[in-house]
């Protein structure tokens, strides 16, 4: 049983199933993301109408508050109010009926506004507290009115010690016993006088006057706190609200939250008043808030489970249906193929098998048709280009067979020399098998045949390592156009190999000639100009008619004579880098600029320069003791030069090496004989016949050379290290030897003591008799 499962979960029909379920499952998934879209949107529009409710009763509390407001001014411009801030203890008879004064006042206040509780005016010149029918002082005030029964008297005065007060507070005041909660607005009434203690006007509003408006719900309540979330009112369960009220999650101006309330879900929709800071806060049980929301969450369910078992009945009979054609070619397949189909793999899996095996088989043999037939082709176009098919022959047959078809009369071959392979060498530096040299060629005979164009038709081919191309020419008006039109695809074909491919290329173009028997004669003039590389160099573009032409006017001979070669050998044996490189450039400029010679000369040129070097280099090695193997190897690598422009390039680099150690040698050999003459003085200072002629002798030399040999190398003169050698001695005796000027001059070598005074001062700046004394 589980074999059978696991071989019908190979089946396509498996793969359909899971597709097919795959594709159902996209109206589900976009049931759900429409479903938790539309949650949020009824979830928004609930809190949204929570938020119009709210926002009707902040207008109206807002509007009570607002009312107070210009009530409070009103106060303040009461002459009876403002008369009697100056007021001190004690109280005269004219003091208490300006206090009644003041209550009749504030009753007419608070009758024109029944939301108003009590309204007080509290001096504190005087501390004297006016109500609407009495007057006490501030205790009294806050024995009648404070936040909370455990609130001293000290933190309820503190309440008002600002200079200047402007305060919403939930207060609880007693009423004949019974504590009421309700809300103080307190307000400092500025006068004229400002170094008066200004009086503060208190409200005292009813809670339940001023949450009159809120509509009354079974399940939910309204709360107001004030900006410091402190309870100002509620319209039921105010202590309950107070103790399990999540105030600290009310951030920002307005919101929807969620909280556990008394074991109970709530959620608490708020806003912000812009007038007092105050929060009025929508209190609903949240299965009651989400009642629309569960309702949508069934029918979402409810559609999905009706889609799932439509959809896999749908399913099911499309799944039969779209078998069938796999089934009839399965086995088609295995009739006419040979393969079984096991059950091991799919079905799709077998097909594609099946498929592939055959497909190979197919690719195996167009590619060994192919080789073939490239190989033959090119095997014709080698025996065209060299004159070697027999002319006995139907030409055009073979043209037929081999796909080579020719519009015209006129051909030319374009000989391709690769000097560097560019990007190709560096993929494959050892070319195992040839595959550089074939990529290469591939790669040149279509951008040939492209940059070819219109203008003729061209088949390409490998011969003896080179490219050679077949242009057959459309019919030009001229000679001189067919020669441009060469050029062109010629100088394209360079500029586009060293631009992509970064390959240096030779490139050969023969003359055009009529009929396809000419193709042989453009073979032999393209390979000829070929041969002019060595003179020409690498990367040119080389005409057969431009050679026949500096042909025509070279001379027979090469410029070279011996009396050259020995000034080129004794500039390189005396180390003259310079002159060595200048005479090099005039022959070269001689044989190939001035009077071009041709390619057999050049390579005779080449020789006798390779030889000259040669013995330059073994009469160097035996004057200067210095082996020059390495450099006898160099004169086999010019040997083997394929361009007099290398050859020169070699050759002035050997020249650079050999020039620079003769050089060093020579400054060795100097340096070893500034060594000895310092030596020959510092023994011979303190004989008085010491001079340049004496030790110009003792080394053989004469005067002149040893003393510019010495100035060259030391920057100083003999005549100037000998009186220094002998001053430094002098100096010694004159500080350690108790001995006359006379005597120490004749024991340093000066014969005269008048010499020894005015050379002493001219090099140290004072007498030897100061020097001694000092």
């Amino acid at each position: 049983m589980l074999q059978k499962f696991r071989k019908y979960n190979r089946s396509v029909k498996a793969t359909w199933l899971l597709s097919y379920l795959s594709v159902l499952l996209v109206p589900i998934v976009i049931s759900l993301i429409l479903y938790s879209a539309t949650h949020s949107l009824v979830e928004k529009e609930i809190n949204r109408a929570n938020e119009l409710l709210l926002t009707q009763i902040e207008m109206s509390i807002d509007s009570k508050l607002k009312g107070l407001e210009q009530l409070s001014l009103e106060v303040a411009l009461n002459k009876n109010v403002s008369s009697f801030t100056n007021v001190q203890k004690p109280l005269s008879d004219d003091h208490y009926y300006q206090l009644f004064n003041i209550a009749e006042s504030l009753r007419t206040y608070q009758r024109a506004n029944d939301y108003i509780e009590q309204i007080y005016v509290m001096y504190a010149n005087s501390d004297t507290v006016v109500s609407t029918f009495n007057h006490t002082d501030s205790r009294g005030l806050y024995a009648l009115m404070r936040p909370s029964q455990g609130t001293s008297f000290e933190e309820w005065r503190r309440l008002f010690d600002q200079k200047y007060v402007y305060k919403y507070a939930p207060m609880t005041y007693w009423n004949d016993g019974m504590p009421m909660s309700g809300v103080m607005f307190a307000r400092s009434l500025v006068l004229n006088n400002p170094l008066q203690p200004y009086p503060i006007l208190i409200f005292l509003i009813n809670e339940n006057k001023l949450l009159e408006s809120i509509p009354r719900y079974n399940d939910s309540s309204v709360l107001i706190l004030d900006k410091d979330n402190r309870f100002i009112a509620a319209s039921k369960d105010k202590q309950e609200l107070q103790d399990h009220l999540p105030s600290a999650r009310l951030l920002g101006k307005k919101g929807l939250v969620y909280a556990d309330m008394n074991q109970n879900t709530a959620a608490l929709s708020y806003i912000t008043s812009e007038l007092t800071g105050w929060k009025y806060v929508s209190v609903l049980p949240a299965d009651i808030f989400n009642e629309k929301m569960e309702y949508l969450k069934g029918i979402t369910w409810m559609s999905i489970a009706l889609g799932l078992m439509m959809g896999i009945l749908v399913t099911i009979i499309f799944l039969k249906k779209n078998y069938m054609p796999i089934q009839v070619l399965l086995q088609n397949m295995m009739q006419r193929s040979g393969f079984r189909f096991d059950g091991k793999s799919n079905e799709y899996s077998f097909l594609q098998y099946a498929l592939h095996h055959t497909f190979i088989e197919k690719d195996e043999i167009s590619k060994l048709l192919k080789l073939h037939y490239n190989t033959i082709r090119a095997h014709f176009l080698t025996r065209l280009l060299k004159g070697q098919l027999e002319r006995k022959l139907p030409l055009q047959e073979s043209f037929v067979a081999h796909n080579v078809q020719f519009h015209s009369d006129r051909f030319a071959v374009l000989l391709f020399n690769v000097d560097a392979y560019g990007k190709l060498q560096s993929q494959d530096v050892e070319d195992s098998g040839g595959q550089k040299t074939q990529m290469f060629h591939f790669i040149l005979s279509n951008v040939i045949e492209e940059l070819a164009g219109e203008d003729a038709t061209v088949y390409a081919t490998e011969v003896n390592e080179l490219t050679a191309c077949i242009i057959n020419l459309k019919a030009f008006p001229s000679e001189e156009e067919e020669d441009k039109a060469l050029i062109r695809m010629a100088s394209q074909t360079q500029a586009f190999m060293k631009e992509y491919i970064h390959a240096e290329m030779t490139i050969a173009l023969s003359g055009v000639h009529n009929d396809v028997y000419g193709i042989s004669q453009s073979y032999q003039e393209a390979m000829e100009a070929l041969e002019h590389r060595i003179v020409r160099g690498n990367g040119q573009l080389i005409q057969y008619k431009e050679i026949c032409m500096r042909a025509a006017r070279s001379s027979r001979n090469y410029y070279y004579p011996l009396s050259v070669e020995q000034q080129l050998v004794y500039y390189v044996k005396t180390g003259n880098l310079s002159k060595s490189q200048a005479l090099l450039g005039e022959i070269y400029e001689a044989n190939f600029e001035v009077h071009p010679v041709s390619v057999p000369l050049a390579r005779c040129l080449l020789f006798n320069l390779a030889s000259t070097m040669l013995k330059t280099l073994d009469e160097v090695s035996s004057i200067s003791k210095r082996s020059f193997e390495a450099h006898a190897e160099d004169v086999e690598r010019l040997l083997n030069c394929d361009t007099v422009q290398d050859m020169m390039t070699h050759m002035n680099r050997v020249l650079e090496q050999v020039c620079e150690w003769i050089q060093t040698d020579k400054k060795n050999h100097h340096s070893y004989l500034i060594d000895d003459i310092r030596g020959y003085i510092q023994t011979h200072f303190r004989d008085v016949n010491l001079s340049i002629s004496m030790i110009g002798e003792s080394f053989s030399l004469t005067p002149s050379y040893v003393s510019k040999i010495f100035k060259e190398h030391t920057g100083e003169t003999l005549l100037d290290l000998i009186n220094q050698t002998r001053l430094t001695a002098a100096k010694t005796l004159l500080s350690e030897q108790n001995l006359t000027i006379n005597e120490v001059a004749g024991r340093v070598g000066y014969a005269d003591v008048s010499t020894f005074l005015r050379i002493f001062k001219k090099f140290e700046g004072m007498t030897p008799g100061k020097y001694q004394k000092i």
